[in-house]
């Protein structure tokens, strides 16, 4: 009898959270994991990559010779200060592109679209409030408003063709392998200038605050969502609110760095505070988040000083 192989595409598969899922579900013998990436993963395991902008013309053509049965589509310009400094870029990728892959996507019979949104920046602000996923959202920045409008779009085309469809809104999602270079990732970055005695900038006040979610949680519940076929809205976040500059002691204890941050103005589109409720994910297959905020800091700084 032949095994009933799970081909599961997973776009923007060789970022952060990608290659992290990438290796979690090409573990499960059934699966056939396609990477679909502009950059190559970094990785020995036995996937197929496919070197292809979401934007590009060719996404249709590829989708018809691989014929996936899940879609997992991660691939975005996620920062939300590019965002704002080029805004016509964010809408190209997050909306033009997500609509590209979104549409060559109907044409194939999916058992599953998964679409990793943002928590953190869509429902806007509201000090002392837990966001839930029927409260209405309020994205203050571009980052925020084009996740909002992809969302749209796919709910749209999920109740038209009738495709089964997972929205993801993850908080601030962190651990080893995030870019510490980049424009996001306040842990990695914040950690690696402190490994390399460099100063540190926290952008605001300090007392913004946001949810911070260990990667392995991350993927552990993307996990349980595929192989259940689970549909529907979920924030995915720890429950807890962190200050930035209880991150910034956290890692400064752990590291042993000496000096203080620098303070700057906070950049265009960041908002105060955000506090997502997590009840809904919690009813998914006995997930829960696993790696305490003190432990993932740790990883995450193991992990810096070995790369």
């Amino acid at each position: 009898m032949t095994n009933i192989r799970n081909k599961i595409l997973i776009t923007g598969g060789s970022g952060f959270i990608g290659s992290a899922l990438t290796s979690k579900l090409s573990g499960h013998k059934n699966n056939e994991i396609y990477v679909l990436d502009i950059e190559e993963p970094k990785t020995n395991l036995d996937i197929k990559y496919k070197k292809i902008d979401i934007r590009s013309d060719k996404i249709k053509d590829y989708f018809q010779e691989i014929k996936p049965d899940k879609i997992i589509h991660l691939a975005a310009q996620a920062s939300v200060a590019i965002s704002s400094k080029d805004p016509v870029l964010d809408n190209d990728v997050n909306v033009g592109g997500s609509l590209n892959i979104l549409k060559s996507a109907l044409e194939l019979k999916l058992t599953q679209f998964v679409f990793f949104s943002t928590g953190g920046a869509i429902y806007g602000e509201k000090v002392g409030r837990k966001f839930n996923e029927d409260d209405t959202v309020d994205p203050q920045s571009p980052y925020g408003m084009s996740k909002s409008s992809f969302e749209k779009y796919l709910t749209y085309y999920s109740d038209k063709f009738n495709l089964p469809s997972t929205v993801i809104r993850p908080s601030n999602v962190f651990g080893p392998g995030q870019n510490p270079y980049g424009e996001a990732g306040v842990v990695s970055i914040f950690g690696k200038k402190m490994l390399e005695n460099e100063p540190v900038t926290i952008f605001g006040t300090g007392n913004e605050y946001r949810d911070y979610i260990y990667i392995d949680d991350v993927v552990d519940f993307i996990e349980k969502i595929t192989e259940g076929n689970i549909t529907g809205t979920y924030n995915l976040c720890s429950g807890q609110k962190t200050k930035t500059i209880d991150i910034f002691n956290s890692l400064k204890e752990i590291v042993d760095y000496k000096d203080e941050p620098v303070m700057s103005n906070s950049r265009e589109g960041d908002i105060f505070g955000i506090e997502l409720d997590n009840s809904k994910a919690l009813g998914i297959s006995n997930w829960k988040p696993k790696t305490s905020l003190q432990e993932g800091l740790k990883k995450t700084i193991s992990h810096l000083k070995d790369s």
